[in-house]
C-alpha cells in the first residue's frame, strides 16, 4: 500500500472513530434503526417479493452488516478492507451468523489454522492464527434469525442479537478454543460455534462443550415485518448501552449434552414462500389466468389450514 494511501485511510478513522467516540445511546439507538430499517425492513421485503416468485431463499449476507453494527456499539470503526486486515481498528474480531429465510443451521466460524500452519507460523516468529485470536480484545457475535411461534404459518419476528466477549480475560471461551487447538489432527482448523438460531435462550453449541452467552448480550432488537415498509416495526429487547464494556469473564461453561440442537424453524412459513402474494406483487406481468389460478390456490390452502 503506498504510504500517501496509508495516510488518508489512517486519518478517515480517526475522524470516525471521534464521531463514533462521540454519539449518545439515543443517538447510537437511533442510527441502529436506520440501519436496520435500510437492510432487514427494506432490502428483505424487496427479496421477499423475488422470492415468493422464484421460490429460491430471501436471505441478506449479514457479513459487511455485522461490522456496522459492532461499530456503532462499540464506538471503533473498521478499516474497510473487504475480508483483509482486522474486522476493527483495535483489533476486534466480528463474527456473523444468520437465518431470516430457509431452514439453514448457520455458524460462527474461526480459522485457528492446521497444525502445519502452526509450524510455518513459528518457524517465521510469527503469532500462530489461533494465538492471534486469543490476543484480540472483543469477539463480537452477531446473530439474526427469527424468533419461534407455536404456530408454523405464522410469520415470524426477524431478531438481531449481539454478543461481546473479552477474549483476553473470558476464561470459559478461552478454555473451549484451547480444548479445540488441542484436540486438532491434520487439516483441520475451522473451530464452530453454533449460535442459539430459533431459541430464547444464549447457549451456543460446540461438540467440546458449551457456552452460556446470556452475561454478554448486548442488543436484542425485534423487526416485525408488514407487506407496507412504513408499517414495519423495530421493538427493543434490549437497548445497547455505552460502552459496552467491562464484560470481563461472563461467559459460562456448559457441559455437551447432545449432538445438535433440533431447528425451531422448519414450520411451512420458513420453507415455502408465499405464492398468493405474487398478483399483487406482479400486476402488470402476470396474466389473468395465472392470477385466477394462484388465488384458487391460495384459498384451498387456507380453507385446509382452517380445519
Amino acid at each position: 500500500m503506498r504510504q500517501e494511501v496509508a495516510e488518508a485511510i489512517q486519518k478517515a478513522n480517526l475522524n470516525r472513530a471521534k464521531v463514533l467516540e462521540d454519539l449518545n445511546p439515543e443517538q447510537r439507538t437511533s442510527l441502529l434503526e436506520s440501519l436496520f430499517k435500510d437492510y432487514y425492513i427494506d432490502q428483505h421485503l424487496t427479496l421477499q417479493k423475488w422470492a415468493a416468485l422464484t421460490g429460491q431463499s430471501a436471505q441478506i449476507d449479514t457479513g459487511y452488516m455485522a461490522q456496522f453494527i459492532a461499530s456503532i456499539i462499540l464506538g471503533i470503526p473498521g478499516q474497510g478492507f473487504r475480508g483483509k486486515g482486522d474486522d476493527l481498528i483495535d483489533g476486534s474480531e466480528v463474527k456473523s451468523a444468520a437465518n431470516i429465510s430457509g431452514v439453514d443451521r448457520p455458524r460462527w466460524n474461526h480459522n485457528l489454522g492446521t497444525l502445519a500452519h502452526d509450524a510455518s507460523r513459528r518457524k517465521k516468529d510469527l503469532p500462530t492464527a489461533w494465538e492471534q485470536y486469543l490476543a484480540c480484545p472483543t469477539i463480537v457475535y452477531i446473530l439474526v434469525d427469527r424468533v419461534a411461534t407455536p404456530q408454523p404459518s405464522t410469520p415470524r419476528d426477524i431478531r438481531i442479537r449481539t454478543w461481546c466477549v473479552d477474549a483476553q480475560n473470558d476464561t470459559a471461551w478461552r478454555d473451549l478454543l484451547q480444548v479445540y487447538v488441542e484436540n486438532r489432527e491434520g487439516n483441520r482448523y475451522n473451530y464452530q460455534l453454533h449460535p442459539p438460531v430459533g431459541y430464547d435462550d444464549d447457549v451456543v453449541v460446540n461438540t467440546l462443550g458449551n457456552l452460556d452467552f446470556g452475561e454478554v448480550l448486548v442488543l436484542d432488537a425485534r423487526v416485525r415485518l408488514a407487506a407496507d415498509p412504513e408499517a414495519s416495526t423495530i421493538t427493543w429487547t434490549k437497548r445497547p448501552t455505552f460502552p459496552v464494556t467491562p464484560i470481563l469473564g461472563r461467559v459460562k461453561p456448559r457441559p455437551y449434552g447432545e449432538t445438535a440442537r433440533p431447528s425451531n424453524l422448519m414450520g411451512s412459513v420458513d420453507v415455502v414462500p408465499d405464492t398468493g402474494t405474487l398478483p399483487g406483487l406482479f400486476p402488470d406481468i402476470l396474466s389473468e389466468e395465472i392470477e385466477h389460478r394462484i388465488r384458487k390456490s391460495a384459498n384451498q390452502e387456507s380453507a385446509t389450514d382452517a380445519l
